[in-house]
């Protein structure tokens, strides 16, 4: 173990008995890991609705709105009041929603500008109220508003009772509120016209959702800072977003995903000193990287295999299809198909043939041998479902969607890879158990449904319709 390693895994016991300690220091770090979970939890229970509603602007608005609320809750108080520059930043960030909605509803410009104008203003604001408390035209304030440039970054070590108890306040009546009002916010979420039709109005669970949003940002602002407190809003719930496709997983994971990375960057704070809130926001985006490339739903990962695999089936399923068509056409041995006449019903060199057919090594279905293609039981049977599908499928697409012949060929090859065995049967049933294609070729039955096999079924059938016409 080098040097390094070893400070770090000194640093980490320390870390971890500290939160069972006893003294000052113990405190402070138990306060500050409180804090960041607190924090983190709030907020991603609330971003799970902000991100859905398509408002992470409004989080990253009002994160930098509420600055000059902190400076100005200073100056009427005369001193660091927690209640003071709370309740500061909660009207600074109030007065910059309702700008913010004046601006798009009695103006031309549109709700992005909006929001930027605001964010700009208002921090702008902010930051001149702080560089005049604290800097030299101002000896008798910059004293005593020495820490207030702390709430642009956040810090734990500043962490009182009073913010914890603003903080737990903060995530009970995130969580009071989403339980209780679970329905209403799901249904503007997903679908504001049907909510307005039951009678829940858009503008009433975007007031709603803004206050909440306001006070859950002047809340945790002292210990993740005015500019990062919107990664919290966004990042665990578009990591949740990512591993389910359910509401209420999506919030309990988005919440789990929180307060964990508010452990996590509060350790990292300890040990690398490097600041609560930024730990806080490359830990989430650290575990939204790697579920966005190694997540089982939509990672990149998954998402690549998935797509070879298809390739693959396609190609082999278009192999074992046109070993059919020439069966069909030649009538040859159903298990072994010579690799030249499988070029020439596909239009291709013998080279291309058996490259692609030496694909179907490994599969059930058939094998290259020498200058043949063995097909299995199971690779005849899936051969003659990919033509009867495909043939199918383009009657449906002449009959209902009233198709040209030649119109209906391509659609079906899209098609017939992702037809069952049940969509098939349903497909028959639908169209009168149809005996030819728009293309005159006969639609084979299932191999093993009946006595003889499907292609002598077939070929007798079509030539009883020809002897007729």
């Amino acid at each position: 173990m080098s040097a390094d390693d070893a400070g770090v895994a000194i640093l980490t016991r320390e870390f971890l008995s500290s939160l069972a300690g006893e003294g000052d220091a113990a405190g402070a770090i138990r306060s500050a890991v409180l804090g960041a979970v607190l924090a983190s939890l709030a907020c991603s229970v609330l971003g799970c609705f902000v991100t859905l509603r398509k408002m992470a602007l409004y989080g990253d608005m009002l994160g930098h709105a509420v600055l000059p609320g902190v400076a100005a809750g200073f100056i009427v108080a005369g001193r660091k009041s927690t209640p003071a520059l709370l309740l500061g930043a909660l009207v600074a960030g109030l007065l910059a929603a309702g700008f913010t909605r004046l601006i798009c509803t009695r103006s031309r410009i549109k709700n992005d500008a909006a929001l930027g104008i605001t964010l700009s203003v208002f921090y702008a604001i902010g930051v001149w109220l702080l560089s005049y408390l604290t800097g030299p035209s101002r000896p008798d304030l910059s004293s005593e508003a020495s820490g207030l440039p702390l709430y642009l970054f956040g810090n734990p070590s500043v962490i009182h009772d009073a913010d914890l108890a603003f903080l737990t306040t903060a995530a009970l009546v995130v969580l009071l509120v989403v339980v209780g009002l679970f329905k209403e916010f799901q249904a503007c979420a997903f679908d504001p016209s049907f909510a307005a039709t039951i009678g829940i109005p858009k503008r009433w669970a975007d007031t709603t959702l803004l206050l909440l949003l306001t006070f859950v940002i002047v809340v945790s602002i002292k210990i993740l800072g005015v500019i990062l407190v919107a990664a919290l809003l966004v990042i665990p719930p578009a990591t949740a977003y990512l591993l389910t496709e359910r509401l209420r997983s999506m919030i309990i994971c988005s919440a789990v995903l929180g307060a964990t990375c508010g452990v996590l960057g509060a350790w990292l704070d300890y040990v690398f000193d490097g600041g609560v809130g930024p730990s806080i926001v490359c830990v989430a985006f650290a575990v939204l990287l790697t579920v966005f490339l190694f997540g089982t739903r939509h990672g990149v990962v998954a998402t690549w295999v998935r797509h070879r695999r298809l390739a693959l089936r396609t190609v082999r399923e278009n192999i074992l299809a046109s070993a059919y068509r020439v069966r069909e056409r030649t009538g040859a041995a159903a298990d072994s198909i010579d690799l030249a006449l499988l070029a020439q019903e596909r239009g291709e060199e013998v080279r291309a043939t058996r490259a692609l057919a030496r694909r179907l090594h490994g599969s059930p279905w058939a094998r290259v041998s020498g200058d043949r293609l063995e097909l299995t039981e199971e690779g005849q049977r899936r051969g003659c479902n990919i033509v009867r599908g495909h043939r199918l499928w383009e009657l449906f697409l002449q009959r209902e969607a009233s198709l040209a012949v030649d119109h209906v060929h391509a659609g079906a090859e899209e098609v017939e890879h992702f037809l069952s065995d049940e969509t098939i049967a349903e497909l028959e049933h639908l169209l009168g158990r149809p005996r030819l294609d728009p293309h005159g070729q006969p639609i084979p039955a299932p191999i093993g449904s009946g006595d003889t096999s499907a292609l002598e079924k077939d070929a007798t059938t079509a030539g009883r319709d020809g002897e007729r016409r």
